[in-house]
């Protein structure tokens, strides 16, 4: 061999790579540790409250309802709101009272809507909104129209 001298021993690498090494190792074990954690752990979300008494939440609904319908028609009386603005808002209480006591979208539903889904007394409360907030002329009984809108409050089920 030429230049044979021998053999070299093995280079030797200094320390700071092995400890780098296992550095590296320690942090890819605490990643998955870290992601398995999380993805496991248990998400706590608030419990809700405990469920009121639906007669007494009924009642609550139904008043709350009255309230409003007695605020439309003083205003109209005090003429704060004209007869087809006092009409509108009565069309949008009885909606929104049987969104919130059952949870079905009336407030979003067309008159054939309201008929399909069979809201029968909704319908017909609507029904008689519609000539005095869309003629072309001011017409209708604001007084007669809370009186419907009453009815449908207190006969809801």
């Amino acid at each position: 061999m030429p230049g044979g001298e021998g053999f070299y021993p093995p280079t030797m690498y200094a320390p700071i790579w092995a400890i780098l090494g296992v550095i590296l190792l320690v942090l890819i074990v605490a990643w998955y540790v870290f992601v398995w954690w999380w993805l496991n752990r248990k998400h706590r979300m608030p419990q809700p409250p405990p469920a009121a008494d639906p007669l007494v939440e009924a009642a609550r609904l139904r008043s709350k309802y009255y309230s409003l319908i007695e605020e439309v028609e003083e205003a109209w009386r005090a003429e704060e709101l004209s007869t087809r603005a006092a009409h509108q808002k009565l069309g949008t209480l009885v909606r929104f009272f049987v969104f919130e006591s059952s949870g079905r979208k009336a407030q979003v539903m067309t008159l054939e809507d309201l008929n399909q889904a069979n809201l029968r007394s909704v319908a017909d409360a609507v029904e008689h909104y519609y000539p005095a907030e869309f003629a072309a002329v001011e017409q209708g009984d604001v007084r007669y129209s809370a009186d419907v809108a009453r009815e449908v409050v207190g006969t809801w089920s």
